[in-house]
């Protein structure tokens, strides 16, 4: 996950808590570090090593959207299934997530409307065929 809002990744972990998801969750709080992440996980083998991705778009010093082409045009997590999550409901935005993301979550401030996130990531894997 990168998320650099503390309350919205808490948010996002309930809701995989409770949709009952068996996911470890690796967390980076700006772009910068979501793509030293994957590099690192490219590199070695011991490292941890994404199945999926949450990620904000709005993030410091790499915006989302960034980090996103890098896993991309990665020969080992260039298919690894993203799902954006974001405050922005920008036209634009979705147009871009549609070409290179797997999903598109828009942030909500309603708890029980974020939490939507648990059920979506569950679709998400399971299309890939990670669950």
């Amino acid at each position: 996950m990168v998320e650099d809002n503390l309350a919205d990744a808490l948010l996002v972990r309930e809701a995989i808590r409770v949709e009952g998801l068996p996911l470890e969750v690796y967390a980076a709080s700006d772009g910068e570090l979501a793509i030293a992440f994957i590099e690192k996980a490219e590199k070695d083998p011991n490292s941890p090593s994404p199945d999926a991705a949450i990620l904000d778009i709005n993030l410091p010093k790499i915006d989302g959207f960034e980090v996103l082409r890098r896993i991309r045009s990665s020969k080992r997590y260039s298919k690894l299934p993203v799902m954006i999550l974001t405050s922005s409901d920008s036209p634009a935005d979705r147009n871009e997530s549609a070409k290179i993301a797997n999903g598109y979550f828009r942030k909500r401030p309603d708890y029980d409307e974020f939490l939507k996130i648990g059920p979506a990531m569950r679709q998400l894997l399971e299309q890939n065929g990670l669950l």
